[in-house]
């Protein structure tokens, strides 16, 4: 049995291309916008760990106190 392998025009090709390139643009397009959220989750994650620390220390300073 042959199998026969399809046979693509120039401007099939070029199709192609172009559609790999657009998928490719869409796909750096969401992977920077997950970026951009993993960047913002680590920044919340910063600023509450710098609250806890900071009321952790306020909490030490008026145990010594009383």
């Amino acid at each position: 049995m042959v199998t026969e392998l399809p046979v693509y025009s120039k401007s099939q090709f070029y199709d192609l291309e172009v559609m790999c390139h657009e998928r490719a643009a869409a796909a750096r397009k969401e992977m920077d916008y997950w970026l951009a959220e993993a960047e913002e989750w680590a920044r919340f994650r910063l600023s509450c760990n710098q609250q806890q620390v900071g009321s952790s220390e306020v909490t030490q300073s008026t145990k010594l106190k009383g």
